[in-house]
């Protein structure tokens, strides 16, 4: 998509936004925007001291919903979900799932694995499922969840999160068929797929290529998520990219990975 930047996207009209993982990061970013426009927001997070500051930070016509949120404790986050529906007034226009941990493991231990699946599968699982489920009832809706351009193709030097990348791609494809064999058509899925953003997930992004700002990937989001791209990836060269790094013979993405190890050390 052709986004004309530093601008950022103005939705047309006032809608229920409900927004997980908005303490930090893209979602930190995302609140801000939907916040400014003055849409119904619903914020939800592990740390909402994060969110309380954030509500007091940015100006909006409407205070929004602050609610603790843990992915880890999908029982817990499901319940908080059905609070911020309540409080939104039951009906919700866009659901943004930003939630999520990434982390290289190349030792491939178990216990460094386990917090990327719990959150990036199960926690992820359990709220996207409620969303879902909440769409399908009202007839309407968006559904919208960050995951990564690292779901083309698994990575040695982080298996758990590419994998659990994968997985959250492969299951919003199977829910917009779900959908679209159910005739639930004003249901959308957005599969949001950046490459490298500046963040804080990021511990050194001087050393990476291709690393697009939070303002430029909060333009291509919003814009994707109006347009209900199914799949949406994030930049331009990543989008050209991603063909050729799923047709790339396996023993060429093992030269590539064992070369970049080797400039690493």
């Amino acid at each position: 998509m052709n986004v004309p930047y530093p601008v950022i996207y103005r939705t047309p009209l006032m809608r229920t936004v409900m927004i997980v993982g908005a303490s930090s990061g893209l979602g930190r970013a995302l609140a801000e925007h939907y916040l400014r426009q003055g849409h119904r927001v619903a914020l939800a997070a592990r740390r909402t001291e994060l969110l309380e500051e954030l509500a007091r930070a940015v100006p909006s016509a409407v205070p929004p919903v602050v609610e603790r949120l843990d992915v880890c404790e999908p029982s817990e986050a499901v319940a908080a979900l059905k609070r911020m529906a309540d409080a939104l007034g039951g009906h919700i226009d866009l659901y943004l799932h930003c939630s999520g941990i990434g982390r290289m493991t190349p030792e491939i231990r178990f216990e460094d694995e386990l917090p990327m699946l719990s959150t990036n599968v199960t926690g992820w699982t359990a709220c996207v499922d409620w969303a879902f489920r909440h769409f399908l009832r009202q007839g309407s809706g968006t559904l919208a969840a960050i995951t990564s351009f690292a779901a083309n193709r698994g990575l040695g030097p982080a298996p758990a999160y590419s994998a659990s990348k994968a997985f959250q791609a492969h299951y919003l494809e199977a829910l917009r068929q779900h959908a679209a064999v159910h005739g639930a058509k004003e249901v959308r899925i957005v599969d949001l797929r950046p490459g490298f953003v500046d963040t804080p997930l990021l511990a050194h992004p001087e050393r990476l290529f291709w690393v697009l700002s939070v303002e430029k990937a909060v333009c291509h989001i919003v814009r994707a998520v109006e347009a209900g791209c199914p799949v949406c990836t994030l930049s331009r060269r990543w989008r050209w990219f991603a063909p050729m790094l799923r047709l790339a013979p396996r023993w060429l993405i093992v030269r590539v990975l064992r070369k970049a190890k080797t400039c690493a050390c």
